[in-house]
């Protein structure tokens, strides 16, 4: 038997409103389709559903035990209706390891767009200069300057990283030339190799290992220091010594395992469209 759940919802509306208009009226349909309805339905059934007295439609006993159980079917119908549309209205909850100079400098100027095109998807951003541990899922994306070696992580190279020199304007006015100091960065590899080789000779005023730190002593005319581009965007700063920079890639970080899930490929997608060349 292959009951079609349309003929139950008019035989409950039906026995609720009594009279075939009322029906056909809350259904916005005609009288004669409502009764259709429900001579298909008693005919599947072998049941006689209705006594018709004048025009009213009321339930015959055989009519009354079958309402129960059809209230019961409608309300397993609409929790299961429910449940789906829930489910698709879910939040799934993505998280992002990334440095806080690109947290800050290159990825909050688009969490707007992100969440027009995304509100299904709540984002984790985990601002940190340490390497997240992506085998034990303590991040689903990690944003690095440096690639990773492990054969089981996949790496997209993105948009590389310019570093200058930047000074306030009044800094360089009114301190000489011999007299200017620099500002250092605790950095690691060949950022650090690299800015070792920069300051030789140099006289260090002030050591910090955030950018954030580093852009407001060079606001506040300490001396002059290094940052990346995206920092200095929004400032009045001048560029020093332009010739000495330096750049380096960033790269796109996932596990093997999880790169192909969704939500987690929806949002890396996003990232190497804002972040890409």
């Amino acid at each position: 038997m292959n009951l079609d759940w349309n003929d139950l919802h008019y035989f409950i509306l039906l026995v609720e409103k009594q009279t075939l208009t009322a029906t056909a009226n809350a259904l916005e349909v005609e009288h004669s389709t409502v009764s259709r309805r429900i001579e298909r339905l008693e005919k599947q059934l072998a049941v006689h559903l209705f006594d018709r007295i004048n025009k009213r439609y009321l339930l015959t006993d055989e009519g009354k035990r079958l309402y129960d159980e059809a209230k019961k079917l409608q309300l397993n119908i609409h929790q299961f209706t429910q449940t789906a549309k829930d489910s698709r209205q879910s939040i799934d909850e993505v998280a992002v390891s990334i440095p806080p100079f690109v947290a800050k400098g290159l990825i909050a100027p688009h969490l707007g767009a992100f969440y027009q095109r995304f509100n299904n998807i709540r984002l984790v951003l985990q601002s940190e200069s340490g390497v997240s541990n992506l085998h034990q899922r303590q991040a689903d994306i990690a944003l690095r300057i440096a690639k990773p070696q492990q054969d089981d992580l996949v790496a997209k190279r993105l948009r590389n990283v310019h570093y200058y020199w930047y000074a306030h304007p009044h800094y360089l006015e009114h301190t000489p030339s011999e007299k200017r100091q620099y500002m250092s960065l605790n950095l690691s590899g060949t950022h650090g190799d690299w800015l070792q080789t920069e300051l030789t000779g140099k006289t260090v005023r002030f050591v910090c290992n955030d950018f954030q730190l580093m852009k407001s002593a060079i606001q506040q005319q300490v001396g002059i220091g290094l940052l990346p581009d995206c920092y200095a965007e929004d400032t009045d700063f001048v560029q020093v010594d332009s010739n000495s920079t330096f750049s380096a890639p960033m790269y796109l970080v996932m596990h093997e395992d999880v790169r192909h899930a969704q939500k987690v490929r929806a949002v890396a997608d996003f990232l190497i469209e804002v972040l890409g060349e």
